[in-house]
């Protein structure tokens, strides 16, 4: 099919990138318009978090949305919590029949235990306010790398195979009505909304981040501007707003 998507997007359909964040960064740099949408059929440099390496291999969704928000830098992180919840809507959209999509804080989409989705999301900023905000989403619809000690699959292998187009339908019109709700309201617009689609919640979680000890406790939630919640075995709550996080009831 060749996808027609409404106004205001503005789809740039390539065939090979290095990644497509670095192409929507350009994009963005040369005053291209909220909403415009790089996806490509190749990424021969894919990035995931924290300088890590996201493999893209052939048939999948890969997709960078550029954003112009009215905010400050310090709330961009929750951007990718409404990613996540948007692939995980979108998922329930195209594909019903697949177990629910479960959001792992802060940037992963799981069914079943098994990641799905990454989120990328990067910033370009003067001061404290942002120019602009690139989304980037990596979706196995159709195959999945093996990565050792990380449970991976795809849709197709985890019983249904979608169109590209068809998810890309689904999931601009999804990220684009969360981020509408989320700049009418806040975080807190979405906070129940993301909570219902967790991952981990109430289990026993591992908290870790650099120069820090690792954290152990039970996943409480998140908080009104997305930071992670966790419950030690002392009662106490600590709230952290960057690190990664591992579900330890997740075989």
């Amino acid at each position: 099919m060749n996808v027609v998507l409404p106004s205001p997007f503005h789809l740039i359909d390539l065939e090979s990138v290095t990644s497509t964040n670095d192409e929507a960064l350009e994009r963005a740099s040369s005053n291209d318009p909220a909403w415009t949408i790089v996806r490509a059929v190749e990424q021969r440099a894919g990035r995931g978090r924290r300088g890590k390496t996201f493999a893209s291999p052939p048939g999948n969704s890969y997709t960078s949305f550029l954003l112009r928000p009215d905010c400050v830098q310090a709330d961009a992180p929750q951007i990718a919590l409404l990613a996540g919840l948007a692939v995980a809507r979108a998922i329930k959209e195209v594909a019903p029949d697949l177990p629910a999509a479960r959001c792992k804080w802060p940037n992963d989409v799981l069914i079943d235990g098994h990641k799905v989705a990454g989120i990328l999301v990067e910033a370009a900023s003067t001061g404290t306010r942002l120019d602009a905000v690139v989304v980037g989403i990596g979706v196995n619809l159709a195959s999945h790398p093996d990565i050792d000690g990380v449970r991976i699959s795809d849709l197709g292998t985890l019983g249904t195979v979608i169109d590209r187009d068809v998810w890309l339908i689904a999931l601009s019109a999804h990220l684009r009505a969360l981020v509408e709700c989320w700049l009418d309201g806040g975080f807190v617009a979405v906070r129940e909304t993301w909570l219902d689609h967790a991952a981990g919640l109430n289990s026993r979680v591992t908290h870790c981040e650099d120069g820090r000890p690792a954290l152990h406790g039970t996943l409480a939630g998140i908080d009104d501007v997305g930071a992670l919640l966790i419950s030690d075995a002392a009662g106490h709550t600590h709230r952290c707003v960057s690190g990664s996080l591992v579900l330890e009831d997740v075989a």
